[in-house]
């Protein structure tokens, strides 16, 4: 059974005012990118695919010269990251393992028990991520109070893949909800999720590091 490692770093990252942030130091010689790498590699997985940008690719490259990954370069920017969910398409593994460039958690990744898994987190900042709503992940307009369950890393069978193939999708949240509906699905807990989502919670994440 192969495993590949989807890493999608082809985002713009406004909010940092256009800089790599997934290349920001987390630690002495580890950058957020490398964190992921490390993470998906601990599965562990055959391989790794970061999804990047044509502006991006050479400093990605250069970051992880030293790392075996493979790299494509995002064509659809107009649907989000469902446009680096299909760059994976070509090298898929029975099982595919998505995680975001700009996190950091600690969790346990289990093996997966259906088609569709997700690792979820406790959040106070609804709004901020995609929210587990009644089976279905939430759109992030939909308005939540209190604490509130988010998905932050996916696992999907090549089953999965061949279904999505055969349809079209304009956004992850649309695609993602789609095999929800038509595979069984399930959940893991991830135990701490840090989003390094602006310089705030990027200073957060150094000082609690430092303790």
């Amino acid at each position: 059974m192969t495993k590949l490692g989807i890493i999608p770093a082809a985002g713009k990252a406004t909010r940092f005012c256009g800089l790599f942030k997934e290349l920001m130091p987390i630690g002495e010689g580890v950058t957020l990118l490398s964190n992921a790498v490390d993470r998906l590699e601990s599965i562990p997985v055959d391989s790794v695919l970061v999804v990047t940008s044509h502006y991006k690719i050479a400093a990605h490259s250069l970051a992880l010269s030293s790392r075996a990954v493979k790299y494509a370069v995002q064509r659809n920017y107009e649907s989000d990251a469902w446009g680096a969910v299909q760059e994976s398409f070509d090298c898929a593994g029975d099982w595919n393992y998505y995680l975001m460039p700009d996190t950091v958690l600690k969790v346990n990744i289990p093996e997966p028990q259906s088609d569709f898994t997700l690792g979820v987190f406790a959040t106070y900042k609804p709004e901020r991520f995609g929210v587990m709503d009644g089976g279905r992940i939430a759109d992030k307009s939909t308005t939540f109070a209190g604490l509130q369950y988010a998905w932050g890393m996916l696992i999907w069978s090549r089953a999965v893949v061949e279904y999505w193939k055969a349809h079209e999708y304009k956004t992850h949240t649309d695609a993602f909800n789609a095999a929800m509906g038509h595979f069984d699905y399930s959940t893991f807990p991830i135990d701490e999720y840090r989003d390094v989502s602006d310089f705030k919670e990027y200073r957060g994440l150094l000082c609690s590091s430092r303790m």
